[in-house]
């Protein structure tokens, strides 16, 4: 398992067309996510997110309301000033709200570990989006593709997934 934040950069960022052809193959196969997401899970429990917190540093996190009234009650304070403090309008929805960011980080990141990790958003306690049944945005193919240079965790289970779905196989049968 590869679990060296450079290594996965630089080979997620070189397999990037190769899990491309991963994700139009999974499709021509009409593969379903369950087995991805087993697999994934199981990479999962071998990982230690707080060494590497990437997420924390390249998400946009979409926040609801009940994620705001949890981090207010955590912090001792109101929505209004985590809204306020905390969070910015989304781009994409202005009438929406997202973590602030930092200089390169979630504004609640210090070092690797989250300073509010009990009253955490939702999209953070999910992520990566891999517990099985997880149909969300962030559990999709495209996104895990987008992921793997950055997450240890879709990184190694794309890998294993590619293998136990015999997709090296599928491309050395027709490359040769």
């Amino acid at each position: 398992m590869v679990t060296d934040l450079a290594e996965v950069f630089r080979l997620g960022t070189e397999k990037a067309k190769e899990n491309l052809a991963f994700r139009r193959y999974l499709a021509e196969h009409h593969t379903p996510e369950t087995p991805f997401q087993i697999v994934a899970s199981e990479v999962q429990r071998h990982i230690d997110c707080t060494a590497c917190a990437n997420c924390c540093r390249n998400s946009q996190v979409a926040l609801s309301a009940a994620d705001i009234d949890r981090i207010a009650t955590y912090l001792g304070t109101t929505p209004d000033a985590v809204t306020r403090h905390y969070t910015d309008p989304d781009p994409d929805a202005p009438s929406s709200r997202i973590l602030r960011t930092t200089g390169s980080a979630c504004v609640f990141l210090d070092g690797n570990l989250c300073r509010i990790y009990a009253a955490r958003p939702k999209p953070c306690r999910d992520f990566p989006h891999v517990a099985p049944g997880d149909h969300s945005l962030g559990g999709r193919p495209s996104s895990h593709a987008r992921w793997a240079p950055l997450c240890p965790i879709i990184y190694n289970a794309l890998e294993d997934y590619k293998h136990r779905t015999g997709f090296h196989l599928h491309r050395h049968r027709h490359a040769g």
